[in-house]
């Protein structure tokens, strides 16, 4: 008894102190991110340098995200590794935005007024090569915080180097700073190549591991089962929209798409700060909502959109032409009239919409439905007893696929309560 005691009170206390540290770098973090958006409203009217990838301040949603989510799991799940490592990307994201901002303002916006910004400079030109390690390991480790098996572990062994090589590279090479082109790199080592010359050295390793944590991810989710397997649907549904949102945001704003460059960095931003909490959802609460349905609305309203936009804007052009050959203007009548075609074509569409991708990617409830409608059809004209029995347990072995199955009427004539098994054939 009091060795199981002493066991209670060391858990407790290691409990109270992973979520007080937990809590630490939550509020660090947070700490971080409001002293960085501060530098940058006092900044907001100086230019920044051209070629930044996003919006100024993206990186705040990134350390709000992966700082709450990794504090609300540390605290619940500290034996996880995965809170922890998205404590760490959150601070990685805190200290890019403090010195990116704080540079700013010391070179750029008020040049000697704050001491340090040089290399400030400098920190905020390489801190995010170690923000690719964590998220690594969260694709190795995610959700259980174990690897698939054993033979992953040289993949993990070799992450830390490939990243330490990639800081070593960037922080010491000659040459001016990435956003900060006016300056030179305070610390560039003499003699030292250039980021530009070996970048293939450090980055094609590096991508090659980070490719097959991704991978590991992906043979986790073909044998995952039951839980994990849920769990793993949520990140890949989040991480999804990532790939979608990229090529939007890899039109170059000098080739004129200004426009759809600046939204596609948009969405790709909203859609990498989705996948920490659809993560947190996995392991805190996935099972308060049913991935498989939200995944099914997704499918299904994300093709209505895009084809309902086809059918309205191809219609409009359509009936503008006509106008034009016919009246030598356009008439806003062709808006109205593609408008009550959308209303007409909206409920056929979704019908449509929703069977390809039952028929496609959820096979047995497509199967199911239509052997449920063949049943009803089957039966409606049939008076025999035993004949609608059979259909009704073949139906049901078809649709439902029961480990056993067994039919119970009651005889008319018999007394409510008595009840007689005339059919039992399916173990």
């Amino acid at each position: 008894m009091i060795g199981l005691k002493a066991e209670r009170t060391n858990s407790t206390s290691r409990s109270r102190i992973a979520a007080w540290l937990a809590w630490s770098i939550w509020v660090l973090s947070l700490a971080l991110t409001a002293a960085g958006l501060a530098l940058l409203l006092a900044t907001r009217s100086t230019p920044f340098p051209s070629g930044a990838w996003g919006f100024r301040g993206f990186t705040a949603i990134f350390t709000v995200t992966f700082s709450t989510v990794g504090w609300l799991i540390a605290r619940r799940h500290p034996q996880n590794p995965i809170g922890w490592l998205f404590g760490a990307i959150g601070l990685l994201f805190g200290l890019q935005l403090v010195g990116q901002e704080y540079a700013v303002y010391a070179i750029l916006a008020q040049p000697g007024s704050l001491p340090g910004g040089e290399f400030m400079a400098w920190v905020q030109n390489w801190i995010w090569i170690p923000g690719f390690l964590p998220i690594c390991y969260i694709f190795l480790l995610f959700p259980n915080g174990r690897l698939v098996s054993q033979r992953w572990r040289i993949v993990a062994w070799l992450i830390a180097p490939s990243v330490s090589l990639g800081i070593v590279v960037v922080a010491l090479a000659p040459g001016r700073l990435g956003n900060f082109p006016v300056i030179d790199n305070p610390f560039a080592v003499s003699g030292f190549p250039r980021e530009t010359d070996v970048f293939f050295l450090w980055a094609m390793p590096f991508l090659g591991l980070f490719v097959a944590s991704a991978i590991s991810l992906m043979l986790r989710f073909r044998r995952a089962t039951g839980e994990e397997r849920q769990q793993l649907k949520w990140l890949a549904y989040a991480a999804a929209f990532l790939p979608l949102s990229l090529v939007p945001a890899s039109f170059i704003p000098a080739a004129g798409f200004a426009v759809i460059a600046e939204v596609g960095q948009g969405l790709a931003i909203a859609a990498a700060a989705s996948i920490p909490v659809a993560i947190g959802i996995a392991i805190l609460k996935y099972r308060l909502y049913d991935i498989d349905l939200i995944i099914n609305r997704t499918l299904v309203y994300g093709g209505l959109t895009i084809a309902s936009a086809t059918v309205y804007f191809a219609s409009v052009a359509v009936l503008q032409a006509g106008f034009r050959a016919i009246t030598g203007q356009d008439s806003p009548l062709a808006v109205v009239l593609s408008t009550l075609a959308l209303a007409a074509l909206f409920s056929p569409l979704r019908v449509r919409i929703q069977s390809a991708i039952d028929r496609r990617f959820y096979r047995s409830k497509y199967d199911a439905s239509r052997i449920l409608s063949a049943f009803g059809a089957n039966v409606r004209d049939e008076v025999e007893v035993s004949r609608l029995s059979a259909s009704l347990m073949e139906a049901a072995v078809q649709a439902m696929q029961p480990t056993t199955l067994s039919l119970w009427l009651r005889d008319s004539g018999e007394p409510l309560g008595r009840e007689s098994r005339i059919r039992s054939s399916h173990p």
